[in-house]
């Protein structure tokens, strides 16, 4: 089982991006702010904002996004719907 905590983007510009070893999540939505790390409960929900994440090698981030995200499993999973909304 591999027990790195890794992040699963897909946007209709870039394809699928891919990054490992992630150690931080950042959402700031227009109604919540999340913090995201290993081994973090499931979770699933919407973002109308910001959208970070900081990786021992990268980072990569979006404003101004609609996106749906799932984590689950070290996993987190997130579908960019919009760009540069509003």
């Amino acid at each position: 089982m591999n027990n790195e905590f890794q992040v699963n983007i897909i946007t209709l510009d870039q394809g699928l991006i891919e990054i490992k070893n992630a150690q931080i999540i950042r959402i700031k939505s227009k109604d919540y702010n999340l913090l995201i790390m290993k081994d973090y409960i499931p979770i699933i929900g919407m973002i109308e904002g910001s959208f970070e994440v900081i990786s021992t090698k990268e980072e990569f981030k979006l404003e101004n996004t609609i996106a749906y995200y799932i984590n689950a499993n070290n996993l987190f999973r997130i579908i960019v719907k919009e760009e540069n909304y509003g």
